[in-house]
């Protein structure tokens, strides 16, 4: 993780670095503890955050799925057909 000089981080880069066992506890705690007056500041920054999570379970599935094996994904895409199939009955 980058430090700047004024020994500051970036926040992205904090959350590239951390877990996303560890991100996902970060709105609850700020719900309890409020960093800004303002709600609204709040909310807007759990929103942020709430994405930032979301981006990053993406970004992990991508992930498994393209380093699976040939196999598992020939499985995975015959069980997507089977659901899609399913789905337009």
């Amino acid at each position: 993780m980058k430090v700047k000089k004024d020994g500051s981080i970036e926040l992205l880069d904090l959350f590239d670095a951390l877990s996303l066992e560890l991100i996902s506890r970060v709105p609850g705690l700020l719900k309890a503890n409020p960093l800004f007056d303002d709600k609204r500041k709040d909310a807007l920054l759990i929103k942020e955050i709430n994405e930032l999570i979301y981006n990053k379970k993406l970004d992990e599935q991508f992930s498994l799925a393209k380093n699976s094996s040939l196999e598992f994904k020939m499985m995975l895409s015959e069980i997507i057909d089977k659901l899609i199939q399913y789905d337009s009955r």
